[in-house]
């Protein structure tokens, strides 16, 4: 934990917040309400087609805070980059119209729109809706952080004259590069308004990102400030955690994952690793409106949150701890390695996971950065955390290997050094090690991995479990690390 350093407790404070690079202020996601004619407007073209939702929801849209529709008790209907809500009483009516132009099945629950996922064309789909009366469309778009600049933002995204735009809703944010990944926290403990989401225990001592319900001249805003780290994790697998595992072997996938995206973030340098993202969510009709007050609210200033400044926002809000690439992919593999060392995931397969399980996968995602809010992680500090009931274990060979052997190439030539080293029958497979008739071999192909050569087994290893898998057996001594050419020798 010591590599988790707080913020204001650094002499270097001033040098690493003047190592900050700040990105252009974008807007990461907008609900508008539109009219089904506006729509066509916006996407009046031959090109353009849409394709009907064949799942109900888990989380719907956000319901108005007055007077308004109830956004809440609308449908997820089509998606087209973008997703398409409206009135659930305009279910019916809709694919009775539709029926009149192709094969569409209504769906069978309630806030299932389509029972297939069939495509058409954004004209006939306007035509549909008009015709069984809808005249709002509620449209959600998330992720897409368009820079508020020329030649990105062409023109005003809302439908400003629409009689509900009062209750269109922006994320507007600014992103800031920087060496160190950044961790926050509330200043003064659990406080109203302030939600915090630990992220990279037990090094962080429960510092992650945090949501502040906090107003300016009278209007509400949500801020969230959160390590940036979580859209690198994104850019490489958007859905890491996914839903609750009902069996072990699907545990011991997200394990897997979990390990490949600990070795593709040890390929990213510091820069490409570290910084922060500060979004406000605001209502207003329209996005300029919208930019005018999150600018007058200088919450995108990160002097605001950690008392920096002056004037009415000079009291502490927020603590930041900073802590290098190095010391975080240390503290990932040690959770995962105690894990490991605790044989936590051993069992068959089929086997429903139990409590100990479910914490342990949470933990050890949460050590690499991802925190989804569908589990609790174990406090840091919790002296019987699981991680406790087991010897420490020594720092992860696995961690030195993943930085020296990233691509294809380099694991093939990491496999065929341990293979020589390995001894006349080569390196043994991970479910029969003790049987010298099961080994592995290259099984070519992208992405590269190795399947064992016995009939009736062909147990097979990509990348990142290659690598645990070698070093493993150098911690065994079945392999001399000494011979793995990482600076000479391990």
């Amino acid at each position: 934990m010591d590599h988790f350093k707080v913020l204001a407790d650094m002499e270097d404070q001033e040098d690493v917040l003047d190592g900050l690079v700040a990105r252009p202020m974008d807007v990461d996601r907008w609900e508008l309400v539109i009219s089904p004619e506006e729509y066509l407007n916006r996407f009046k073209d031959s090109l353009a087609d849409l394709q009907l939702v064949n799942r109900a929801p888990l989380r719907k849209l956000h319901t108005t805070y007055h007077r308004g529709p109830a956004f809440d008790k609308y449908l997820l209907i089509a998606e087209a980059t973008h997703q398409l809500w409206v009135d659930l009483r305009f279910k019916k009516p809709f694919f009775n119209a539709l029926d009149d132009h192709m094969d569409a099945q209504e769906g069978t629950l309630e806030y299932q729109a389509s029972q297939g996922k069939a495509h058409l064309p954004t004209s006939v789909f306007i035509d549909c809706l008009m015709a069984a009366g809808c005249h709002t469309i509620r449209l959600k778009s998330y992720g897409q952080k368009m820079p508020m600049m020329t030649p990105f933002l062409q023109n005003e995204p809302a439908q400003t004259d629409h009689r509900w735009a009062e209750h269109n809703e922006w994320d507007i944010g600014t992103t800031f590069v920087s060496p160190y990944i950044w961790l926050f926290a509330s200043a003064t403990g659990r406080r109203h308004g302030i939600k915090h989401f630990p992220m990279c225990i037990p090094g962080s001592g429960d510092y992650g990102s945090v949501n502040v319900d906090q107003s300016h001249r009278g209007r509400k805003f949500t801020v969230k400030i959160y390590p940036r780290l979580v859209h690198v994790i994104k850019s490489f697998n958007s859905h890491l955690q996914g839903s609750i595992p009902t069996s072990l072997s699907g545990v011991r996938a997200q394990v897997a994952g979990a390990e490949r995206m600990i070795h593709i973030l040890t390929g990213k340098d510091t820069m490409g690793l570290g910084g922060f993202r500060i979004e406000v969510t605001v209502k207003a009709v329209s996005l300029r409106e919208a930019t005018k007050m999150v600018k007058r609210t200088g919450f995108l200033n990160p002097d605001y949150w950690l008392g920096l400044g002056d004037g009415p926002h000079a009291p502490k809000l927020i603590s930041a701890k900073v802590v290098d690439r190095q010391a975080f992919l240390e503290n990932a593999n040690w959770v995962l390695q105690q894990a490991n060392s605790a044989k936590v995931f051993h069992g068959q397969g089929a086997n429903t996971p139990t409590k100990p399980h479910i914490q342990a996968l949470t933990d050890i995602l949460n050590a690499l950065g991802w925190n989804g809010d569908l589990r609790t992680p174990t406090k840091s500090l919790r002296p019987n955390a699981w991680w406790n009931m087991v010897a420490p274990a020594a720092p992860s060979l696995f961690g030195t290997l993943a930085e020296f052997y990233q691509t294809d190439d380099q694991i093939r030539a990491l496999f065929e050094l341990a293979r020589a080293n390995a001894g006349r029958d080569g390196i043994p497979c991970k479910s029969q090690p003790n049987n010298p008739s099961h080994r592995y071999q290259v099984n070519n192909g992208r992405p590269f991995k190795i399947r064992c050569c016995m009939h009736g087994c062909y147990h097979r290893l990509q990348r990142a479990a290659i690598i645990q898998w070698i070093a493993d057996l150098v911690n065994q001594g079945v392999i001399d690390g000494a011979v793995l050419e990482v600076d000479g020798g391990i």
